[in-house]
């Protein structure tokens, strides 16, 4: 639809008088008002930055645009048209002022309101908005707000400039507006009020609602950083010490905001940060927990400088893992990886271990139970750095040349293992088949990744004392510390280092000894810590029977005999279920024998195998269940899966068929899951 607005503009002095002669005449009727205002304002767009381009019509054109039916009008186009004609003059007359003072206000007041119109990228006005934007930051028009002392003005220009960006106008508008706000904001007097209004920009709520305004207000304050730099850091001082006489609203945020500003003005807090051990050691638990939960993300930051400025305020940090309040407690184990690998230095990193580690005596349980979980996951990250691929993976095959290998049988190896005859024995004391051992190459642990496992003693060391956690007397941090341990030492297996291996041998072997002495733990050992075998889902059997050949080296009798234990009852387990499986496949199908004698059989079985699993009422909830299923074909892959001689490509598949026949979400999957 064509603009009723548009016209041919010649840009003479000449037609510039003609429209504002028109104009002058014509102040009562709106349509003419807008259709001469625009051509005025393209008319003065094309014109240089010269007084004198105006011709006979600059000293009526001064005065017509501050006639009460221009510059008061309510109607929008009457407005937009006129602050574009009065960004322009301004431009030309630069750097006099062609108004008195008293008509400053309500020249800066009608285009601070053409500015608010660039937040709609939408509206007909946007373009016209955005080119009084592009006027003001030309000629440095703000500076006369700025020494109009009005600072009710300045923050409402702020504001408005802010509001303004949005996701629809940032692209365009947005690099004009950062650099008035650069303008604005940068003088040497800039209010703490100004200055309030681009931070609360970067907390919530508004930094949520509008993440664009947040972003050129951490660009205004980088870019301004040397000229605020004082006010800047007065203000937040005092926003840390005397948060009450501030008067500022933005007291109850001030860490969220202190963490802000040093992702962006890092430099400007330096001097400001030392304040917050006062704030350490406040009187106030939930002071202390806040000012713990910023140092910790500070010092947690890629690249941060705070560690070798404020070691002291690193020390007072880490004195808070001895806090009396709970919450801090937790926050700083919470933190406790993350600040390990940020401070940097081997020293740093081991004072950080073990600080975290004097809460493994924490009175409190889930203390310990966080003590636990942090201590593991931070010997893992210093150890072997990020989680590195999982054995078996993919990465396995395609780097096969760096894979670790046993090759067997070395002679001390086989010496330590002890005869063939006494394997021999062993085996047949569970009821297996006996294979002397092959000459043949066996990968050993390792994922294929070049991953550096470090040898650190004081990982050692604090991992022995989380290892005493498997005798504490909640079940809830024993089995914290099974699977941390657990989770330590695949982690080192994953690494494919066959030396470093061998030096957290011992933390499994810990675990295996917890099942021939805690009955409560044993069931989680076996049902979840390793369910998945040894080295996780992942990991080929080859892999696996590496891991365990060297665990078995590295043993000793207590731990070989609680091995032994388990193996004995995987075992039982397994004749048993296979014995019940057998009876059930034989009480159904076509030739079913559903005698009085097979029914009791096949209850005893159920009864034999549900009292030989961890959790035996659950356990026989879950054989009910598998009895009333009717498909036979789920005993068929049961009994495959089960079968000694099964391959593992075979057991995969047989579990999978039986999973999917009976649903997996129904009792009697979760019983399957929980045998196979």
């Amino acid at each position: 639809m064509a603009d009723a607005y548009e016209f041919e503009d010649t840009g003479d002095a000449e037609s510039l008088a003609r429209y504002v002669q028109k104009l002058r005449s014509s102040l009562k009727s709106r349509d003419t008002v807008v259709k001469f205002l625009k051509l005025i304002a393209h008319s003065l767009e094309a014109s240089p930055q010269d007084v004198s381009c105006l011709g006979s019509a600059q000293q009526t054109l001064e005065e017509v645009l501050i006639d009460k039916n221009i510059i008061n009008s309510k109607h929008k186009d009457v407005r937009i048209f006129a602050a574009a004609c009065m960004a322009h003059m301004l431009r030309i007359y630069a750097p006099e002022i062609p108004y008195e003072d008293r008509y400053l206000e309500p020249i800066f007041d009608l285009l601070l309101w053409s500015v608010q119109q660039v937040a709609d990228y939408q509206s007909p006005m946007f373009e016209t908005a955005l080119t009084v934007v592009q006027t003001i930051n030309q000629t440095k028009s703000y500076f006369l707000m700025l020494d109009m002392g009005r600072e009710d003005l300045v923050l409402e220009w702020v504001r408005t400039l802010l509001q303004s960006i949005n996701a629809g106008s940032s692209a365009m508008a947005g690099p004009h507006i950062l650099e008035l706000l650069q303008g604005i904001v940068g003088d040497e007097n800039t209010s703490e009020a100004v200055l309030e209004v681009l931070l609360s920009q970067l907390v919530p709520p508004k930094s949520v609602e509008n993440p664009y305004a947040c972003q050129v207000a951490q660009a205004v304050l980088k870019g301004c950083e040397g000229k605020i730099k004082p006010q800047l850091q007065k203000y937040l001082t005092t926003l840390i010490l005397s948060p009450i006489s501030s008067n500022s609203d933005l007291h109850q945020q001030c860490y969220t905001l202190i963490y802000q500003l040093y992702q962006s003005v890092p430099h400007i807090l330096l001097p400001v940060v030392p304040h917050l051990t006062s704030e350490l050691q406040s009187g106030d638990g939930n002071k202390r927990l806040e000012a713990v939960q910023l140092l910790c993300k500070l010092f947690s930051l890629p690249g941060s400088k705070l560690v070798t400025e404020y070691e002291d305020v690193l020390e007072a940090l880490l004195g808070r893992y001895q806090d009396t309040k709970i919450e801090v407690r937790l926050t700083m184990l919470e933190s406790t990886t993350a600040l390990a690998t940020g401070v940097g230095t081997d020293e740093l990193q081991q004072t950080v271990l073990k600080t975290a580690a004097t809460r493994l005596q924490d009175f409190e349980e889930k203390v310990r139970t966080a003590a636990v979980k942090a201590i593991c996951q931070t010997s893992r990250r210093l150890l072997v750095g990020p989680t590195p691929t999982a054995p078996g993976s993919a990465g396995t095959a395609a780097n096969k040349s760096n894979q670790l290998v046993l090759t067997t049988p070395p002679t001390d190896l086989l010496g330590q293992l002890g005869s063939q005859e006494d394997d021999a024995a062993a085996a047949a004391e569970l009821g297996v088949d006996y294979t002397p051992p092959e000459t043949a190459a066996v990968p050993l642990i390792g994922s294929g990744t070049e991953a550096q496992v470090r040898d650190l003693a004081y990982v050692q060391e604090v991992l022995q004392r989380v290892s005493l956690r498997l005798r504490d007397l909640k079940i809830s941090v024993r089995k914290a510390a099974a699977n941390g341990l657990l989770s330590v030492f695949r982690a080192v297996a994953a690494a494919g280092d066959a030396e470093q291996l061998g030096k957290v041998c011992w933390l499994p072997n810990r675990i295996l000894l917890c099942i021939k002495s805690d009955v409560e733990l044993r069931a989680h050992i076996i049902e979840v810590a390793m369910k998945d075998g040894l080295l996780g889902p992942q990991a080929t059997a080859g892999q696996a029977a590496a891991a365990w050949t060297r665990l078995w080296v590295s043993a000793t009798q207590l731990e070989k005999d609680a091995l032994m234990q388990l193996m004995r009852q995987r075992a039982t387990i397994q004749a048993d279920a296979l014995a019940f499986v057998g009876l059930r496949r034989k009480s159904s199908g076509k030739d079913k024998d559903d005698s009085d004698s097979t029914k009791q059989r096949l209850d005893a079985a159920a009864s034999k195998l549900a009292r030989g699993l961890p959790q035996p009422d659950k356990a026989m909830e879950g054989l009910k269940a598998l009895m009333a299923v009717k498909d036979n074909h789920v005993f068929a892959a049961l009994q495959q899966a089960l079968a000694p001689d099964t391959t593992q490509q075979a057991h995969s598949k047989a579990r999978s068929e039986a999973l999917a026949r009976v649903g997996s979400r129904s009792v009697s999957a979760d019983f399957i899951t929980q045998l196979l």
